[in-house]
This record gives structure tokens, sequence and C-alpha cells, in this order.
């Protein structure tokens, strides 16, 4: 008899257990996103910071360095035009900041046009890369660009730079 009830309440609670289980329905997650036309526009710089990636490696207490007011980097305006869906011309005026884009205007295009993680910058045989850290959307109207420095003979990452923007 207790071999009987333990088999019946075993029965009983899997029962249960496998019923209560059902997938989950998943809402619509309405339009897609369009990243390309969130980069259009003019922006302007609010934040500058430096991270010396060796000393992060080794896990040195001073990493990182909010460069923002050693320089007039807030003086920084860049502007990304968008036509039609594709990544079309660039501007870069440093006013009297560091030039953290080297090139002052021309035309611009992405590695991936649904999900940028690449900016590629070019006028004539110049060319600049910057990476995207992240995309300015609904709740966060913030752009944030990051370029690397390498050892030219190494390839070794040294220094890396996070500049955050405002769209103006």
């Amino acid at each position: 008899m207790k071999y009987f009830n333990k088999t019946v309440i075993t029965l009983l609670i899997t029962t249960i257990i496998l019923s209560a289980c059902k997938p989950d329905s998943f809402k619509d997650l309405g339009i897609e996103r369009d990243f390309l036309e969130s980069l259009n526009g003019t922006w302007k710089l609010t934040k500058a910071t430096q991270v010396d990636e060796d000393a992060s490696k080794k896990g040195f207490p001073y990493q990182q360095l909010d460069i923002t007011n050693l320089f007039p980097y807030t003086n920084f305006v860049f502007t990304l035009n968008v036509s039609g869906g594709a990544p079309t011309t660039f501007t870069a005026v440093p006013g009297t900041s560091p030039k953290i884009i080297k090139l002052p205007s021309g035309s611009w295009t992405v590695d991936d046009l649904k999900y940028p993680k690449n900016i590629y910058l070019k006028n004539g045989a110049a060319t600049d890369t910057i990476s995207l850290g992240g995309y300015p959307t609904g709740t966060s109207t913030t752009l944030k660009l990051s370029k690397e420095k390498k050892d030219a003979v190494t390839g070794k990452l040294l220094i890396s730079y996070s500049y955050e923007f405002a769209k103006q």
C-alpha cells in the first residue's frame, strides 16, 4: 500500500508540473529599428575618456581618466548624413578641440547596414575608422564612439578613447 501511495503521489506531482509548463507567447516587438537613421544628424561631444589598456589588463588601480576638461573637447561637432537608408557624407568641426577625427569632411560607410559596428570615414585617399560603442535609441539619445591606438610594430592595443556625443 505504501508503494502504491508513493507511486500515485509521484504521478500526480509529475502531471501537475508537466501541465503547468506551457510555452510563453512572445509579444510582437514592433517595427525594426533603423540604426543608420538614428545616427543621422549633428552631434556635439559631451564626454571623452581615455583608457590605458595595459593597466586595465594588469589590474592596476588607475585604468581610465576622464579627459573632457583637460582640453576643450566639448567644442567638437560631428555631423553624419544619411539619405535613402544609406550613409552619405560627414563633417567634423573640431573648433578648439583636439582633432579626434582627422578628416574634416568626406563620405562614410559602415560594415553592416542593419547593425553597424564600425564607421569608415573617407576623404580622397585618406581614411579613418571609428567604432560604435552605443546606438542612440529612444531612451538613450547618446551616440558613443571609440577609437583605439595600437603599437605600430606589434599591433598591441595601448590606449583606447571613448567619446560620448549629444544630438543637437
